[in-house]
Formats: structure tokens, sequence, C-alpha cells
């Protein structure tokens, strides 16, 4: 028996997974929320710390790590040794917005700003919706990949850190129905705003220099201009103090730096090999740099499987981008979405069972928790299963293909 299109006990499934991660993110929530502790340690607090500094000192003076760690000591009521202090080292253009919603109410400052973050997933799932009602996918399957967007759990962990993913995840959003729709100057547009993440922004800008120069002037505009507005907002006194956070953090040894926690190959390295932090640092790096080369050139080559390279690009750029933590995957949104794009088309997964991959995706990440070794390495085979899926497809179709051709061949005989 089916109801509302969909098979009774994969809707029993289905309902079942949604009221299991309702149920877990209100329970974290509500424990991160009303425990000082855990509130204060959540990265918003650099977030509140730049607000609050612009407000009172003005904006030039948001990347003085002083003023960050009195700001901070305030909120965690106790004196932070200089390493303790969480830097703020995102982009200035952002500075204005977070000078506007900051208060001296830290609790009501992180419910807004998470307000804003919400609304920006929400036209970032929006456009990868409208990606998918284009491609012929159903409406039940598209509303069903949209609440698993929306519950999707390194998503929740970004609203739950005050982190501001959501900036990244619509840009390439906007990125990837630029280039389906052809809108090529509004993909690079799109890709400006991953920018407050400049290392993921390099691996998927830098290979449209190859592809279509549309698309990377698009992204050399939207980029330049975000770059005006923050040498504008901190003057050339606050560019050279935030030049010099970005080399404290680059260093990986500040407190929430957690290279042991990265969802990357750094972390990846950090927690597998007895080798120095300083010699992984530096592998990673070359190999970040090997990605990029890659990618230009797998780009500059391929014509067909746009679906395929777009979510290996993305997946390549969260392996290799050296700072990545478990936020930064809802990313892999995107090649879900594409995924789910590509089950209008035929495949090995029918719509009803791609549009529900996200819910159970988010669930194995949750249970994942539980042990150690599924915590850390869980999300690295989801990611492969979602980088090769696309050319396994391919694979099955060319198998298929020649499997009528010989039996043409026969008949004719």
């Amino acid at each position: 028996m089916k109801i509302l299109g969909i098979p009774s006990l994969r809707r029993m499934i289905v309902i079942t997974g949604i009221a299991s991660l309702l149920i877990s993110y209100a329970g974290i929530w509500i424990n991160l929320i009303n425990d000082r502790a855990e509130r204060t340690g959540a990265d918003f607090i650099h977030f509140y710390s730049a607000g609050r500094i612009a407000q009172a000192r003005g904006a030039s003076q948001v990347y003085n790590l002083e003023l960050q760690q009195d700001i901070e000591e305030e909120q965690v009521g106790f004196t932070l040794a200089p390493g303790q202090v969480l830097p703020f080292n995102h982009l200035p253009f952002i500075i204005p917005l977070l000078q506007t919603v900051m208060t001296e109410n830290y609790v009501l400052s992180f419910h807004r700003w998470n307000l804003i973050m919400i609304v920006l997933y929400g036209l970032a799932i929006g456009i990868c919706s409208w990606i998918l009602h284009q491609s012929g996918i159903d409406r039940k399957s598209i509303g069903l990949s949209a609440i698993g967007g929306f519950l999707f759990l390194p998503l929740f962990f970004s609203i739950m850190n005050g982190q501001d993913n959501a900036l990244v995840f619509l840009g390439t959003a906007i990125w990837v129905y630029g280039l389906f729709s052809k809108k090529f100057l509004l993909a690079g547009i799109g890709l400006g705003l991953t920018t407050v993440r400049p290392h993921i922004a390099l691996v998927l800008a830098l290979p449209m220099l190859f592809h279509n120069r549309k698309v990377f002037l698009g992204f050399l505009f939207s980029a330049g201009a975000l770059a005006l507005v923050s040498v504008a907002v901190i003057g050339l006194n606050g560019v050279q103090d935030f030049i010099r956070v970005l080399f404290v953090t680059a260093g990986g040894k500040w407190y929430g730096i957690n290279q042991d926690a990265m969802v990357n190959l750094i972390g990846l390295l950090m927690r597998s090999l007895p080798v120095e932090a300083d010699i992984i640092r530096i592998v990673g790096w070359a190999v970040y740099g090997l990605v990029i080369v890659g990618v230009c050139i797998l780009w500059s080559r391929k014509e067909d499987l746009l679906d395929g390279r777009i979510g290996l690009t993305v997946i390549l750029a969260i392996f290799s981008v050296p700072h990545m933590h478990y936020p930064d995957l809802t990313l892999l949104l995107i090649p879900i979405y594409l995924l789910i794009r590509s089950s209008a088309q035929g495949g090995m997964l029918k719509q009803g069972s791609a549009a529900i991959l996200s819910i159970a995706v988010s669930l194995s990440l949750l249970v994942s928790n539980a042990t150690p070794i599924l915590q850390y390495n869980m999300h690295y085979l989801i990611m492969a299963g979602l980088a090769g899926y696309p050319y396994l497809k391919q694979m099955d179709r060319h198998r298929k293909t020649a499997s009528s051709m010989i039996a043409m061949n026969m008949n004719t005989r």
C-alpha cells in the first residue's frame, strides 16, 4: 500500500528518521544554549567578539587579538591565555552584519545570528530544489530532499556553533545553478560568496579559468567587489592585523584550530600517523596545491558528466583544504542534490530512494558519533561514495549499451 506516493514501510522509516533527528537536535541545542561553558565554547564567540569590537572601537580594530581576548573573557568568566583565544579570522565584508546583529546579550545575539544563517540556508536549499524541479524530479521527492537538507547533521552543527557556512553553501548553490542554466556570470558571482572561505573558493573558482571564462570573470568581479568592501570596512591598518591573524591560524597551534578533529586530509593524517604536526601540515598544503592543479586539468579537458565534475570538485575541496571542520561538511549537500538530480535520468537509485539520502546520511553520521573510529571516518566513506557514484553510473550505462549492441549483432546474424 502507498500513502502520498510513498510505500507505507518506507514512509514509516522516513518519519521515524526525521523525528529522531529533530528530537536529537532539540536536546543538543537546549543543552548548549542553557550551559554557559557550552555556549561560550561554540565558534560563535569569535563572531560575537568581532561585532562588539566593531561597535565599541570601530571595524578597523576587529582583528586586534588583545581586544578579542577581552570580549571573550567577559563571556567565559575567566582569564584566557593568548593561545586560548578563539581568533576571528573571517573576511571583513561580514563585519557590518556582525556589528548590526550583536548586542550585550550574548544569547539573544546567538539567536539572531542563527536566524540569519537559517534564512540563507533556506535560500540555498530553495535554489537546489529549483535545480531538481528543472531536472524533472517530482514534487514529493523535492519536498523530502528539502526536509533532509534542513535536517542535515553538518548543517545543524554549523547552526549550533554559530558558524557562517551558510554563505559558502549559498554561493556554491548559485554556482551550480548558473552552470546548469548556462547563466555563467551568475555562476561566477555565486562563487564570490565562497571567498568567506578563501581556500575553498580557490578550488572551485580556478578551474573555471580553464573551463568557462565568463564564470571566472563573474568570480573576479564579485570577489573583487567584496575585497574592496573589506578594505573600505577595516582600512589598511586593519588589513595588516587581518593578515597577522591569518598567519596565527595557519600555524594550527591556537585554540579552536583543533587539527586533530578536522575532517580533511590533515585531520586524517594527524589521527593516523605518529608524525610531527609540522610535517603533516606541509604534506597537507602540498596535496592542496596538487588538487587545485588536478581539478583545473579535469575541467579543461572534460566536457561531459557535469554533475560528476561538480560533485567531485566539491568533495576534493572538502578533503584537501587545509582548514576544514565538521560544519564545513554542509557542502556535501551539493553532491547529494546532484545525485538526486541524476535519478531523474535513470540509474541505480530511484527518485524516492535518492530523495531521502540526506536523511540517511545524517542518521549515519549521528550514530557514528557513538564510537571514535566511526566518528572520524564515516564521512570519508560517504565522500568516496558520493564522488564515485556518477562515474559508476556512467560505467553502468556503457555496459548496458555494449550489451545491447552485442545482442543486436547476434540477432542480425
